[in-house]
C-alpha cells in the first residue's frame, strides 16, 4: 500500500479525476493547480517509484493513448474484419476436389461423416445438410461412436472424416478397424496440411486457414464449418 504526505496526497487526489492534464502540464503547472510545491510533486513520483517528473509523466501519456486506442476499437467491427479474413481465406479452396466430393455424395453410395470434439460440430452440420437436401447419412461424434460405425462401413461406402489438427492417436482409437478396408472414397477435412492421419485416407482436403486460426479470434471450427456451408450450396446447386 503506497503512504502519501499531506502535500503528496493533494497531488493523487486531483489526478484522480485529472489524469489528462500530466501529458500537458509541467511540473510547475501541476504543481500550482494542486496548490502544493514542485518538490512535493517530485516525491509523489518518487514514491509511486519513477526517478522524477519526466519518468512518470512518460508512463501516464503511454497509458492514456493505449486506453484511447483501446477505447476506439470497435469490437464487432474487428470480429467482421477476421471473419471476412477466414472468408477470403476459402477462396484459395481446390475447385476440383471440392467438385469430386460432391460428385461422390452424389453417387449414391453411403456416406458416413465422422468428427469428435472440435470437429464434430462441422461433422454433425454436415449430416443435418445432407438431410435436408433428401440425402442419407450416417453421423458419429465421439470416440465411442465412430468405433461402433466402423462395423457397418465397407470399401464401398463413403467416408468423410473432419479432423482439425489430423492426430493420429484418435484414428487408431476410433478407425484403426478400417485400416484393411478403408473406403475407396475416404476423405479427411483438415486445418493441418501436415496431418499425421493424412496417410490412411485417399483423399485429403486441406481446408486453409491454419496460421490464421492461431492469431484470430475466431473459432477455429468455424473455417470448417464456413466449408460446410460452401459444399452444401455448392451441393444444391447441382442438384437443380
Amino acid at each position: 500500500m503506497v503512504i502519501f504526505s499531506k502535500a503528496e496526497f493533494k497531488v493523487y487526489q486531483y489526478l484522480q479525476t485529472h489524469l489528462d492534464d500530466v501529458e500537458i502540464f509541467t511540473i510547475s503547472k501541476l504543481a500550482n493547480v494542486c496548490h502544493t510545491s514542485t518538490s512535493a510533486v517530485l516525491r509523489f513520483c518518487q514514491t509511486l517509484g519513477y526517478k522524477g517528473y519526466k519518468d512518470f509523466r512518460f508512463d501516464v501519456t503511454h497509458y492514456l493513448h493505449h486506453q484511447q486506442q483501446k477505447n476506439s476499437e470497435d469490437i464487432t467491427d474487428h470480429m467482421i474484419d477476421q471473419y471476412a479474413t477466414s472468408i477470403n481465406q476459402l477462396k484459395k479452396l481446390d475447385r476440383q476436389q471440392l467438385d469430386h466430393l460432391i460428385s461422390v455424395i452424389r453417387s449414391g453410395s453411403k456416406i458416413h461423416i465422422v468428427g469428435i470434439f472440435h470437429s464434430s460440430l462441422p461433422a454433425r452440420l454436415l449430416h443435418i445438410g445432407l438431410q435436408d437436401l433428401g440425402m442419407c447419412s450416417s453421423y458419429a461424434g465421439d470416440l465411442n461412436a465412430i468405433s461402433h460405425l466402423t462395423n457397418i462401413i465397407d470399401e464401398n461406402d463413403i467416408l468423410i472424416d473432419f479432423s482439425i489438427s489430423g492426430l493420429i492417436e484418435n484414428y487408431r482409437y476410433a478407425l484403426s478397424a478400417l485400416s484393411h478396408n478403408m473406403p475407396k472414397e475416404s476423405f479427411l477435412i483438415t486445418l493441418n496440411p501436415n496431418a499425421q492421419v493424412k496417410k490412411y485416407y485417399q483423399k485429403l482436403i486441406v481446408l486453409p486457414g491454419i496460421s490464421l486460426s492461431k492469431e484470430s479470434i475466431v473459432d477455429i471450427q468455424s473455417i470448417s464449418i464456413m466449408f460446410v456451408e460452401l459444399l452444401l450450396n455448392r451441393l444444391h446447386s447441382k442438384l437443380d
